[in-house]
């Protein structure tokens, strides 16, 4: 244990540092999914890290459907930091010697850390870097979507590969978090090895 703890949705702690697979509870990983907001709340209609799971994991490929269940499942511990603010945190970081390079690979690190612990549970190997590129296209759609169903019109374009993907035909609406979150742990419990070999045996 490092000592820098965080208590969970029920109470219970997570090393933040040293994460472990006996720490994680796709339950519980669900119903924080489902309250954790994306876009910093910034959106016409609220938009949680659950709903934006499923319908990247809608837009998948099903070779990666179960792998795109757990992309940013670590979340539920570090929150939804955003891409304008991993920018700017790495923008700041650069007015240092070597801050710039650091500050990356400290983001890119803890996601990593609790990636492994969240996979290792679930059954699941990280991604291979082809696997990487098919779970990026998904989460890419996803935001597309969102943005569409979402948030209100920019007039500053986005990414380039943001604004060349098609959105999805359906069209998504505002839902309980509850409903999200029972959504997003049937499919945990479908797709993650592990959860699927438990409800076999159960």
């Amino acid at each position: 244990m490092s000592g820098i703890w965080m208590q969970t949705l029920r109470g219970r702690m997570i090393d933040m540092v040293d994460p472990t697979p006996a720490e994680v509870d796709f339950r519980e990983l669900a119903d924080t999914l489902s309250t954790v907001n994306r876009y910093c709340g910034a959106a016409l209609k609220p938009v949680s890290v659950a709903l934006h799971t499923i319908i990247a994991f809608e837009a998948a490929r099903d070779e990666v459907k179960p792998l795109v269940l757990l992309h940013d499942a670590h979340e539920a511990r570090i929150g939804d930091i955003t891409t304008p603010t991993k920018l700017a945190l790495c923008e700041i970081a650069g007015m240092y010697p070597g801050g710039r390079v650091l500050m990356q690979q400290v983001l890119y690190e803890i996601a990593r850390r609790h990636d492994r612990a969240i996979h290792t549970a679930a059954g699941l190997p990280l991604p291979t870097s082809a696997q990487h590129d098919e779970i990026k296209r998904a989460d890419i759609i996803a935001l597309r979507t969102e943005r569409r169903d979402f948030l209100s019109p920019c007039a500053k374009a986005w990414a380039p590969d943001i604004e060349a993907a098609a959105p999805l035909r359906k069209v998504y609406r505002l839902r309980a978090a509850f409903d999200i979150a029972d959504e997003l742990y049937a499919l945990f419990r479908a797709y993650l090895p592990a959860l699927a070999n438990a409800s076999i045996g159960a």
